[in-house]
């Protein structure tokens, strides 16, 4: 009975945490709360996430792992260190308050990250996902047929492009993109078991194709098919990991170097194939722009999630863009964090990219089961999906939870001295 208590808590921390991480990127919720009103939307989120870290740690400390949580924290000091320069970044920030609300929802989002990682496995995790998605599509499916001018996008050039419960339709199939991998995985592994669990995953992975295709976004389509790619590559590998040598790696990196280099040299017409062109929706004049703005503070940046609050930065990039209408956010991640944070930001966070890649690829090499290879998975949706849409505790927290999550479950501990 006490167990079961336990896996309750733990199911209503994750799913409040699910929630709270998503909220700002919600259809009705403001992308930029104002940060100035004590009692306004974005301290009365501080308030939430302050409610649910307290139950984590009661559970921790109920289950004698408070300490393991401690050392587990030791372990990704790289992680404190981001944290750590997002706070101080208030001093120099553009915007002291909206940079010191950005920084506690990113210190509470990674504290109940760390807690998940510790507690669940990949198993409960995806069960979680499960959960998640299937939530997720339904609201989002019933918003854009029901309530389309709600769930659907209402200005040109994407009229009619399903953005469900999230403010953009890039969100929304970004996020499916990643689901359709999980129901995938899912099931394929009761397939294998030869369980029944795989009839509702198979129904959602087919809702989950219905939303990335009505979303109409290039960006969730690529993520699509380089997330299944992900998923069929390591399916060979498992078949046939015992029967290779070095060299066959040598050739299978040479072919992957010879296949970009065609995509980059054909990029009309690989950008073709999605209906679009090379500047990707104007995308590569609006980081022009960001490059130069970020250089003016190359080091340290402007202060974490401050310049796009700012109506009057907004404005001042759509007239050097020339849009109609201002952008909210830089459209890739990692030169958000570059703006943000500087160069010193940018590669503390590459640098936590990299130790949750090492961390994942030895994870699912020491188990060699294609569920060994879903946090490797997570950490490669973050990549990919960052490089046109901008997730990484800009508009949300819920991938930049997903890659904590990553890095305490594949971090070894006294209970996991292996991965």
């Amino acid at each position: 009975m006490q167990r079961s208590t336990m896996h309750s808590w733990d199911g209503i921390i994750i799913g409040l945490a699910f929630l709270l991480a998503n909220l700002r990127a919600l259809v009705f919720i403001f992308l930029f709360p104002d940060t100035s009103k004590l009692l306004g939307p974005a301290w009365i989120e501080i308030f939430l996430w302050l409610l649910i870290t307290p139950a984590a740690v009661f559970v921790l400390i109920r289950e004698n792992q408070f300490g393991e949580y401690v050392l587990l924290w030791r372990r990704n000091w790289l992680l404190g260190l981001f944290i750590l320069l997002a706070f101080l970044s208030a001093f120099w920030s553009v915007g002291f308050t909206a940079t010191l609300f950005r920084s506690l929802e990113l210190l509470f989002a990674s504290l109940l990250a760390a807690y998940v990682g510790m507690r669940f496995r990949s198993e409960r995790l995806l069960d979680a996902l499960f959960w998640f998605g299937a939530i997720l599509f339904i609201f989002s499916i019933a918003l854009a047929v029901g309530v389309p001018r709600t769930g659907t996008m209402y200005w040109a050039p994407f009229y009619g492009a399903w953005r469900g419960v999230y403010w953009h339709r890039n969100h929304l199939a970004s996020i499916a993109a990643l689901l359709s991998a999980v129901y995938l995985l899912r099931a394929w592994i009761s397939f294998q078991a030869r369980n029944n669990k795989a009839v509702l995953d198979i129904v959602f992975y087919l809702l989950s194709l219905a939303v990335v295709f009505f979303a109409r976004s290039a960006t969730g389509y690529i993520l699509f098919l380089v997330l299944h790619g992900f998923l069929v590559v390591a399916l060979v590998w498992l078949k046939i990991s015992h029967r290779l040598q070095s060299k066959h790696y040598l050739i299978v990196l040479g072919a992957f170097a010879l296949v970009a280099v065609l995509i980059l040299t054909n990029l009309d017409f690989v950008f073709g194939l999605f209906h679009r062109d090379p500047t990707m929706t104007g995308r590569v004049g609006l980081w022009s722009h960001l490059i130069e703005i970020a250089l003016q503070r190359p080091w340290l940046g402007h202060g974490f999630g401050a310049v796009w609050t700012l109506d009057a930065f907004r404005e001042q990039i759509r007239q050097l863009v020339g849009w109609a209408s201002q952008p909210l956010i830089g459209d890739n991640g990692f030169l958000d964090i570059f703006l943000h944070l500087g160069i010193v930001g940018l590669l503390l966070f590459i640098g936590i990219l990299i130790t949750a890649t090492i961390r994942s690829v030895r994870y699912a090499i020491a188990q060699q089961t294609l569920l060994s290879f879903f946090p490797l998975l997570l950490v490669f949706y973050a990549f990919f999906a960052n490089i046109a849409f901008s997730l990484f505790a800009e508009t949300e927290v819920f991938v930049w939870l997903l890659i904590v999550v990553v890095l305490f479950l594949t971090t070894a501990s006294k209970t996991r001295p292996t991965v």
